[in-house]
């Protein structure tokens, strides 16, 4: 949980970066669609009936025609009566249509609501501030401005009490029905008379379990304790205390299995790092140099290990027979995982120039090397304790496969729409970890700004969709079974936690959000828990992965 709660802990303080560096980042919050208008008329906080349709405009064309919470002094968000005509339609994707008909009545309240507060508060040249007669104010803001705030006042109070009065539990804020509503509403307002209009809203998802999630048997593959995951950690343990030496002058690259000979001996490995400089550029279709990467594509003085799977796919083998001083252009193809969200797929090219080459001298497996670098007396003991640790590594992996075998089951109880305002919001919270991350490991600040554009929000949550929709899948079925089986969250588990977590991250969390994340994972624990104990787990041989073959 605590791991977890990283990138929980620095999204609000990314998604502030994100808003100060460009109004155009503005994706990442709610959009506020009538932001405060200067007047040259006093203080008065009031749009003009041109500015509330390109606010409306603006507000549509970048965010979906989101409405916002109004907010402000004199403004009615939510009145406990007023006279609606509500018809509500089920839309595909968790998403209800309502139709709203506000009566004339109260469009004469709100539109001298809007114009009594301006009589008070206007300052109105020949007059002293609230002085000045109501067709003065009138003509001196203008009936369409007065109609403008009028209309977003009645939006602003209709469609919540339309939630309330139809018990719609609804996600995120509401949505005109279309672009032109704002506009098309304003144009036909008039007071005395009423209004229509139609809104968008997501809806927590309504579906029943319609399967068994007890007395079945689940299948899951069983991590093997094998031998060559013992040579495995040898060799790694033996590269980790490598010494590096420059290479000869007449070395050049070779490409190594990554796995090192089981021959125990002293082991020297010629020209298996080289030390270059890296510039990346984009691929342009006919195969040439493009623009120049991001800086985060570009390094100098790099140590690239020539082996088998590191670095990019390809890159060591294009490289190899190289020396010191040569230079190549090398072709690369990011992977579509990558988590750069705009280099994903990209092909590019690199230019790379040798530096330099080094030897590595692994050292031999005796007893001597095995006490210095553990408490093992001889390779013996150290072998059984890396079988121990092997073990107990076995037995989590096992256990996530478990898990992910309920999770996988679970998944069939249940067709269920995930509301596209639940995606987006998750999709956010992940997005800006990254950013966290990459910020939290030395990148500068201004190379951070840059990767946060639309554009890369976007295609991350394209590529992050499918794991995003499964997450809050699971957790949906999650809830509706600790629903049903009774199950809860002790609160004295929930506050050791996140004592914990105060600990850890001090000033530089959200309680709320924290303490939210943590009882949901507490509650996906304690259900997977009963799975296990209500179900039977069968264990079966993990698939074998083609193996490598090792080094003459």
């Amino acid at each position: 949980i605590g791991f977890r709660m990283r990138a929980v802990s620095l999204t609000l303080l990314v998604l502030s970066v994100i808003l100060q560096a460009s109004p155009a980042m503005c994706f990442l919050s709610a959009p506020a669609l009538r932001a405060p208008f200067a007047t040259n008329h006093g203080t008065t906080n009031l749009c003009t009936a041109g500015q509330f349709r390109a606010a409306s405009f603006a507000s549509s064309a970048a965010y979906g025609s989101t409405f916002p919470r109004l907010r402000g002094p004199g403004r009615s968000v939510v009145q406990t009566r007023m006279a609606l005509d509500i018809a509500v339609e089920d839309l595909p994707g968790s998403q209800k249509k309502l139709s709203i008909s506000v009566s004339a009545d109260e469009c004469s309240k709100a539109y001298e609501s809007v114009l009594g507060r301006l009589i008070k508060t206007a300052e109105v040249p020949g007059f002293r501030k609230g002085k000045a007669p109501p067709a003065m104010v009138l003509n001196h803001f203008g009936k369409e401005s007065v109609s403008a705030e009028a209309c977003e006042q009645i939006i602003g109070a209709a469609v919540p009490l339309a939630l309330q009065q139809k018990e719609i539990r609804a996600i995120g804020q509401a949505k005109m029905a279309d672009d032109d509503a704002v506009a098309k509403m304003l144009d036909k307002f008039k007071p005395g008379e009423s209004v229509n209009f139609e809104v968008l809203v997501d809806v927590w998802p309504e579906a029943s379990l319609k399967g068994d999630y007890t007395g079945i048997t689940v299948e899951a593959e069983e991590e093997p304790i094998e031998e060559e995951l013992l040579t495995n950690a040898l060799s790694e343990i033996r590269k980790r205390e490598a010494l590096s030496i420059i290479s000869g002058a007449d070395t050049k690259t070779k490409v190594y299995p990554s796995r090192l000979p089981d021959d125990p001996a002293e082991y020297k490995a010629e020209g298996n790092i080289a030390v270059v400089d890296l510039v990346g550029f984009k691929k342009n279709a006919d195969g040439s140099k493009g623009d120049k990467l991001p800086d985060l594509a570009i390094g100098e003085n790099v140590e690239v290990p020539m082996e088998k799977g590191k670095f990019f796919e390809g890159f060591v083998e294009s490289i190899e027979g190289m020396q010191a001083g040569d230079e190549a252009l090398v072709p690369v193809t990011f992977p579509s995982n990558h988590k750069v969200p705009e280099l994903q797929g990209m092909e590019a090219l690199f230019e790379v120039k040798i530096k330099a080459l080094k030897d590595s001298v692994y050292p031999a497996l005796t007893d001597e090397f095995a006490a210095k670098i553990s408490e093992a007396a001889t390779v013996d003991d150290l072998k059984l304790k890396i079988r121990k640790s092997i073990g107990q590594e076995s037995i989590v992996s096992t256990e996530k496969n478990i898990n992910r075998a309920l999770e996988d089951h679970i998944l069939t109880l249940v067709d269920v729409e995930i509301p596209e305002t639940l995606i987006d919001e998750q999709t956010k919270t992940k997005f800006a970890g990254m950013m966290s991350d990459f910020k939290a490991k030395g990148m500068d600040d201004d190379e951070v700004k840059k990767m946060i554009t639309k554009e890369n929000f976007d295609k991350y949550k394209a590529s992050s969709r499918d794991n995003t929709v499964r997450a809050l899948t699971i957790s949906f079925v999650i809830g509706e079974i600790a629903k049903k089986e009774g199950i809860k969250v002790d609160p004295a588990e929930v506050e050791g936690e996140m004592q914990q977590l105060r600990a850890q991250y001090e000033d530089d969390m959200d309680e709320e959000q924290a303490r939210s994340r943590v009882e949901a994972e507490l509650e996906r624990q304690k259900v997977l828990e009963f799975l296990k104990e209500n179900n039977e787990i069968k264990l079966i041989a993990k698939k074998e992965q083609p193996k490598e073959e090792a080094s003459d």
